[in-house]
């Protein structure tokens, strides 16, 4: 900036402070506040680098941004994105780049398995040198599999997806001969044996058991014994102590004692209404 405005030494800090924006504007005028303005201005070039630094580069932000560093590594065939952003940390941390050979080993460091010991092989004396290899290399793995693209799978699908012209033809033709060739053979159809419905009840749960489904009692029973058969309504199937009729038959049969009793009663007291007005009529005729 300061060689294309041909800026001498006494004017840096004026040029630069004129193009601070938002945070750096804000920095600057709390400096020129506190130092004044002539002796803010006043200042040597490097040593507003220097509080520059202090302000928006911390030590906490450098750790970050060397742990970046250290941990850079190339994804798959992604050269371009890894050189840039190489780049980009060199500038910011640039004591982990220092001197050249550093760099270079660094770099080559980042790069993947297929390509770091062809580039290391190679014995690059310039970045350059390596970052150019490396870049050949990587477009050589991806064409050939060994390496991928963010998009480039995404364009393989697509092309695999998408038939071609001679596939179109192919499956028309195809499709074609199919329909020339597809008739039907109609014969009578077999009268099937009539089954008589059964009734489907939905609370009922199927039978999952083993046992043979009897024809007269509609039950899964042994074929060596007999039917169950109510003693109480004469019916197969279930037993007297379980049989739905059995609380009927009992009011039934209270009411019938009830009834009984009632007729002999009238019954005796209808006789001893008869002996009483007989034993008058005797003892009448006999006075």
């Amino acid at each position: 900036m300061f060689i294309n405005a041909d800026c001498p030494e006494n004017l840096k800090v004026r040029y630069a402070s004129s193009v601070f924006r938002k945070r750096a504007l804000t920095w600057w005028n709390g400096e020129k506040r506190k130092r004044g303005i002539e002796v803010a201005l006043a200042l040597p070039w490097a040593d507003v680098k220097t509080l520059m630094t202090d302000e928006f580069c911390p030590r906490n932000e450098v750790k970050k941004l060397e742990a970046e560093f250290w941990d850079l590594k190339q994804d798959s065939g992604e050269s371009l994105a890894y050189t840039t952003r190489f780049h980009e940390l060199s500038l910011l941390v640039p004591h982990m780049v220092t001197p050249l050979s550093r760099a270079i080993e660094k770099y080559i460091n980042g790069l993947p398995l297929h390509i770091q010991d062809t580039v290391l092989g190679s014995n690059p004396t310039t970045l350059e040198e390596a970052i150019r290899l490396a870049a050949t290399l990587s477009d050589n793995h991806v064409k050939a599999g060994t390496l991928s693209k963010k998009g480039a799978k995404r364009n393989i699908e697509k092309s695999t997806n998408e038939p071609t012209k001679e596939t179109k033809a192919e499956s028309s033709f195809n499709g074609k001969k199919r329909k020339g060739k597809n008739f039907s053979i109609i014969t009578p159809a077999t009268p099937l044996a009539q089954v008589a419905p059964t009734a489907f009840n939905p609370n009922k749960k199927p039978y999952v058991g083993t046992l043979p489904l009897c024809n007269t009692c509609q039950l899964h029973n042994t074929t060596y014994m007999p039917c169950r058969l109510c003693t109480n309504c004469g019916r197969s199937g279930h037993t007297a102590n379980i049989c739905v009729l059995l609380p009927e038959l009992t009011k039934l049969i209270k009411l019938l004692f009830l009834f009984l009793l009632l007729s002999l009663r009238v019954v005796l007291v209808t006789s001893v209404e008869t002996q009483i007005i007989s034993g008058t009529i005797a003892l009448g005729w006999s006075l």
